[in-house]
């Protein structure tokens, strides 16, 4: 299994953990932050002259190579034994579908670190108008007191569609992602 890892352009935060890394075809989403508004379009593939990493799992170690911020890297960085999902937004919905949570790891595309992750099912919430899965993000043990977040996801076909989240310090307004109309 092999995914990339691309530097993001002055996104919210978010996207360490929605990274477009991957989707299957493009799509447009509009991020608010408190009077901030982003528009986000997800592609195939997103390049960046700065980041372009290439991340293997084989036995348990994850090989890391490329251009890391513009500077040559490679390393290895032992799985902590858990499925790998880098990105959630993608993966979520369809791997939550008949269960209630998973725990995963993922690395963190600003720091190339890796990190346990848990998602979890909650139920059905309006987003947008319409009827949508809630899944909740968080980080795993002690560090799941400071940050979570939401994901949402369309009842039938389990593509993302929505994201509320605060990325930032205390203080920091809460971050809303839905389908661009």
């Amino acid at each position: 299994m092999e995914q990339r890892l691309c530097q993001s352009y002055g996104m919210p935060l978010v996207e360490l953990f929605l990274a477009a890394f991957a989707m299957a075809q493009e799509r447009n989403y509009i991020s608010i932050c408190g009077k901030t508004k982003t528009s986000i379009k997800w592609t195939e593939e997103h390049k960046s002259s700065n980041t372009n990493l290439s991340i293997s799992l084989n036995n348990g170690i994850y090989s890391i190579s490329g251009k890391f911020n513009g500077k040559q890297i490679s390393k290895k960085v032992k799985s902590k034994g858990k499925p790998w999902y880098q990105n959630i937004a993608y993966n979520a919905g369809l791997t939550l579908k008949n269960g209630r949570s998973v725990e995963y790891e993922c690395f963190r595309p600003d720091n190339i670190k890796l990190y346990t992750m848990s998602a979890a099912k909650k139920g059905t919430e309006k987003l947008d108008g319409k009827n949508a899965v809630r899944i909740e993000v968080s980080l795993t043990g002690f560090m799941s007191a400071f940050w979570s977040c939401d994901y949402y996801f369309d009842m039938s076909s389990l593509m993302f569609v929505g994201y509320k989240g605060v990325n930032g310090d205390p203080g920091t307004p809460e971050t809303k992602i839905s389908v661009a109309r």
